[in-house]
């Protein structure tokens, strides 16, 4: 008998949690045209939204709510924002076109988050938080507040629509930062070269219907992705018994600013046959510099570990600081071709499709050597970031696969010593017959790791088809990645042997001695030799896929059926999003994230959900 676990089908019929969703947006703005030319618009948005989110855990599983818990948690998430601008346009002598833009925009977010969780259920009829429970506890607390305030302007000139020229600068202010203000511009050039009389005139422009050359370069900020309050040195309230505390959650960095993105882009555009076929060629450099990253400090400076939310993984100091540490390169061409296939009375085919590559380097951090690790919620640290590779590349310390002698996992350390693992024995070396050898150290992933990277897909696209027939329209839309790997998180834990449920490949395990197998002996509570306790390369998958990501099916009424029906417009239509999927990896979905947007830590698969397979039906009608 194995105690601790619970059968789960109790809690599937039994618990829930609900999300329910509240949301106002609205605008409204004021133009005036003062002089000729010269126009003034304000504009004020308004975008409110609440979450009630409520869940019931029975107290009937024994899965760690004996006495059975309900939590209510409300938020709201507030924001308005103001832009003002005066725009001036003027064309001069016919050929030279001015238009000069200068505005401002304020924008505040407040979000609250409030909520509680009772435990102890009177008695098992009550399944809301509205029961009768013996404790309450305050839960799902939080308060968040930015403001954001910019001053911009920007001059457009183009002289016959030939030659074209761009300049904008901006100042932008952030609360959250402690050097809060940042200053922003940048400038682009376009040479429409088929715009020339010598090009009009001549005979391939007949086939050769529109060719410009364009060039740009810019600074941005970036405020994204960081806390409000993480500049500042906070503290969080707590109690001990009935004793009310404040403990230090959040070392401030006076030093944080924004993180600027320098960019060179270098782009081509042309159309053929009257712009039968056209596209776009371009290749891009952006330079991202100050890049504000979780930097791990000594236990002895008495930083908390929670600046970021994060809990620390395997190898990985505990003791987190945000800072402007980090410059990154990312450089690639794109491409894009849109071709008209059949432009016909009653049959028309359009295709379009793109594809650009990616190479992300990472040029400096913090200091000399240093590797940067960020665990996967308080699992395993899969994702490094050190200087001349991808950021966030995996980190895995490499195996040979299964002894055939005795079903044991095969681990090749930095030093060549092949190691096995036996859950009795520990480590061991492997004689030239492939039993046990003497006893070795345990295989360690910071000494034995190796990179497999990046993490970030090297080429990604898509392909677009669009079919009109008389009043029917077909959309298909194909997209496609690669280039990249994924740690399979998830298939280490469905080898895990403790008791866990396995996958049904477990079954091509090792059994007889000689046996080439796919994974080793099962052995009960070995949670080493598949890699769940240890990041090893078995679970390291190529992330290449391609998705039938949306196929829509519709019908728009003629204008003598829109007649008798009295409305302006009517169209009917199916859909269905990721239809199909074509992929080598192993997993429920190659385009997933355990860790979300996190920029050092993609590329992890721990138990994810898949993307859903929608079905949808629509009414589009005007009147």
């Amino acid at each position: 008998m194995v105690t601790g676990y619970f059968n789960p089908v109790v809690d599937l019929d039994n618990n829930y949690y609900t999300s329910e969703s509240n949301q106002i947006q609205g605008s409204a703005y004021l133009g005036w045209e003062i002089l000729k030319g010269l126009n003034l618009r304000t504009q004020l948005g308004l975008d409110n939204t609440s979450f009630e989110d409520k869940s019931f855990s029975t107290p009937l599983a024994g899965d760690g709510f004996p006495g059975g818990s309900a939590t209510n948690v409300f938020r709201t998430n507030k924001r308005w924002d103001w832009q003002s601008t005066a725009q001036y346009d003027r064309t001069f002598s016919e050929k030279h076109n001015l238009s000069v833009l200068v505005g401002t925009e304020q924008q505040q977010t407040n979000v609250l988050r409030w909520g509680a969780t009772r435990s102890l259920v009177a008695d098992p009829f009550f399944t809301t938080f509205q029961g009768n429970f013996t404790n309450i506890v305050a839960t799902g607390n939080d308060y968040g507040n930015n403001y954001l305030v910019s001053f911009f302007g920007r001059v457009n000139y183009n002289y016959d629509r030939k030659y074209l020229l761009t300049f904008n600068a901006r100042r932008d202010g952030c609360s959250a930062f402690a050097k809060k203000w940042g200053n922003f511009y940048g400038a682009s050039l376009g040479y429409a070269i088929s715009e020339e009389n010598f090009w009009k005139d001549a005979a391939f422009a007949q086939v050769f219907s529109f060719l410009k050359v364009t060039g740009s370069y810019g600074k941005v900020g970036n405020n994204q992705g960081i806390g409000d309050f993480v500049s500042q040195s906070t503290y969080t309230s707590g109690l001990n018994a009935a004793n009310s505390t404040l403990f230090f959650t959040n070392a401030g960095n006076q030093n944080l600013t924004w993180e600027t993105s320098k960019k060179t882009d270098i782009g081509l555009s042309f159309g053929f046959l009257q712009d039968r076929l056209s596209g776009n060629f371009a290749y891009y450099r952006n330079l991202v510099d100050g890049l504000i990253l979780n930097v791990p400090t000594a236990p002895s400076r008495g930083i908390p570990n929670v600046a970021a939310g994060l809990t620390p993984g395997p190898g990985t100091l505990g003791n987190i600081l945000q800072a402007n540490v980090g410059s990154m390169l990312n450089s690639g061409l794109e491409f894009d071709l849109r071709f008209n296939a059949i432009q016909g009375k009653n049959f028309s085919w359009t295709v379009s499709g793109n594809v650009s590559t990616l190479k992300n380097r990472v040029e400096a951090l913090a200091t000399q050597g240093q590797r940067i690790g960020t665990a996967t919620s308080g699992l395993e640290t899969v994702n490094y970031t050190e200087v001349g590779r991808s950021i966030g590349s995996i980190l895995a310390v490499p195996t040979l696969g299964v002894n055939p002698a005795n079903g044991r996992r095969l681990i090749q350390k930095a030093d060549g010593t092949v190691a096995q693992f036996d859950l009795t024995a520990g480590w061991t070396t492997v004689n030239a017959d492939g039993t046990n050898g003497a006893s070795t150290t345990a295989p360690n992933q910071l000494v034995d790791g190796v990179y497999y990277g990046p993490v970030l897909p090297t080429w990604y696209g898509g392909f677009d088809n669009t079919f009109r027939f008389k009043n029917l329209d077909l959309g298909v839309f194909i997209q496609f990645s690669g280039g990249n790997y994924i740690y399979n998180g998830t298939k280490a834990g469905l080898h895990d042997q403790r008791f866990w449920n396995n996958d049904v490949d477990i079954l091509e395990r090792w059994t007889t001695p000689g046996q080439n197998a796919k994974y080793p002996r099962v052995v009960y509570g070995d949670n080493v030799s598949n890699g769940s306790a240890l990041v090893m390369s078995s679970n390291v998958e190529k992330g290449d896929f391609a998705r039938l990501r949306n196929v829509q099916l519709g019908y728009t009424l003629s204008q003598t059926q829109l007649s008798a029906l009295k409305v302006a417009s009517l169209r009917v239509y199916v859909q269905v999003q990721n239809a199909a999927l074509v992929t080598g990896y192993t997993g429920i979905d190659p385009e997933i994230s355990s860790n979300g947007a996190s920029n050092g830590a993609a590329g992890v698969d721990r138990n994810s959900v898949g993307q859903a397979r929608t079905y949808t039906a629509g009414l589009n009608i005007g009147f």
